[in-house]
């Protein structure tokens, strides 16, 4: 996905943050209204890599429609980290725990 698109995608998949009109737009697979909310720089090609990483990465709870889209933010942050680290998107608790003890980064997740 375009580095640009990876803020907003990272804070709305990890922290449930909401990724603004044409990222919701986007998730929700209303690509009619992301062009109109999208900012006049963001190409075709950008989007498509952005809707190819969404379909291939992104758990189904995240995506697919407005409501699930507003559902992913309202969820308890515990209740997200469980959906993301079940899908290996994010580390468990205890991995990071283990991964801290052992000196090594905990990093975050790369989506781009």
């Amino acid at each position: 996905m375009p580095k640009e698109f990876a803020d907003p995608m990272y804070n709305y998949i990890v922290h449930g943050f909401n990724p603004g009109s044409c990222f919701t737009a986007v998730l929700a697979n209303d690509f009619r209204r992301a062009i109109g909310a999208s900012h006049p720089n963001n190409t075709v090609e950008a989007f498509k890599a952005l809707a190819d990483w969404i379909e291939e990465c992104m758990p189904p709870e995240t995506k697919g429609s407005y409501n699930n889209v507003e559902v992913w933010c309202n969820l308890p942050e515990q209740t997200r980290r469980s959906i993301l680290a079940d899908y290996e998107i994010i580390l468990t608790e205890a991995e990071e725990i283990w991964m801290a003890l052992q000196g090594k980064p905990t990093n975050e997740p790369q989506l781009y």
